[in-house]
């Protein structure tokens, strides 16, 4: 995340955003999910087989979205196996709710390039991949795509941080 003009936020700024309500989750951090100048987002409950790749735009937002072109849903709790080569759609367990003067940026963790998956983060109205405008308040979704193997994905896996 960053403070708009002012840099990238430290731990301990982050954790007092999401003390704020600014980052919202389903259940608690997990321990060492709040980095130095990161913060972890996890793997949601449900992901989604996708046609393609998307953006919504500035009309749209990703539930539209996955109403048009999801293939099917995937329930990701007890874990399931995402094949090479194909788009899938995660929701992630954090949302955000930022003050009118924090913008976010995402990318994703250096394990997931070393695992060789493709990985970015959208959010509602987006017109570019990991960028979250300030003053965003709504869900973040993780575009997947593994490219060498297939990998096994679970709930409150950790592929990209913000």
């Amino acid at each position: 995340m960053n403070e708009a003009g002012r840099g990238i936020l430290a731990a301990h700024q982050i954790a007092a955003l999401a003390e704020a309500g600014a980052v919202l989750r389903e259940a608690p951090f997990a321990a060492g999910q709040i980095q130095p100048a990161s913060l972890d987002l996890r793997l949601g409950k449900r992901a989604w087989r996708m046609r393609a790749s998307f953006l919504p735009g500035r009309a749209r937002t990703v539930g539209d979205c996955i109403s048009h072109i999801a293939l099917h849903e995937i329930d990701l709790t007890q874990g399931a196996v995402l094949e090479t080569e194909t788009v899938y759609l995660a929701e992630l367990e954090e949302s955000l709710a930022l003050p009118g003067d924090i913008a976010a940026a995402t990318n994703p963790k250096s394990s997931t390039g070393r695992i060789d998956v493709f990985t970015r983060v959208i959010a509602d109205r987006a017109r570019e991949f990991d960028m979250i405008e300030a003053g965003y308040r709504g869900p973040l979704f993780a575009e997947i795509s593994p490219r060498t193997f297939p990998v096994l994905a679970r709930r409150g896996s950790r592929l990209s941080q913000i």
